[in-house]
């Protein structure tokens, strides 16, 4: 769900089609439009924001920015600091993107895996930079996950403050 958490009418669902994937998101794309109506249950979350006024890294790969941008919608709601690192192959790739660059404009960095002369994601040096009591929140591949818990870890940061969850 990518929905803003005020709106409680729709929710937003973002899924990507997997050319390889076991056949649920093909299903999706080929049987659901916009106005779908779906018979459902509340949504649980597995992957709280703190309710704290601690700054906030938000870090998202690929379709990850889909909790990240419901986080980075509820912090902005609340007054909170926070930043969005969102990283994608090609900026054609990356959901949401014109969306957030125009709702986010202070807290976006947009990083390319699949572009020679564009700006990487570098953990270490996002992680380093937060301020001390920062919290993380990390969203899609697990390489991703992999490499920030890594980079907490080489930093001192305990593993309470780095959250994560895969869609793998």
């Amino acid at each position: 769900l990518a929905s803003h958490p005020q709106q409680r009418g729709t929710y937003e669902v973002a899924v990507l089609l997997e050319e390889a994937g076991r056949g649920g998101s093909a299903a999706i794309h080929s049987t659901w439009q916009i106005g779908t109506r779906l018979a459902l249950d509340h949504p649980v979350n597995q992957f709280p924001l703190h309710d704290d006024d601690r700054h906030a890294v938000l870090i998202a790969g690929g379709i990850g920015i889909t909790p990240i941008k419901a986080m980075a919608h509820a912090l902005k709601a609340r007054g909170h600091s926070f930043e969005l690192h969102y990283s994608g192959r090609a900026a054609a790739d990356m959901a949401f993107r014109d969306q957030l660059v125009i709702e986010f404009p202070g807290q976006l960095h947009l990083y390319f895996t699949r572009a020679p002369d564009a700006p990487r994601l570098d953990l270490r040096a996002t992680l380093a930079s937060a301020p001390p009591n920062a919290l993380f929140y990390v969203c899609g591949p697990g390489r991703l996950i992999e490499a920030a818990r890594a980079a907490a870890s080489e930093l001192a940061i305990p593993a309470g403050r780095v959250q994560y969850e895969s869609f793998e």
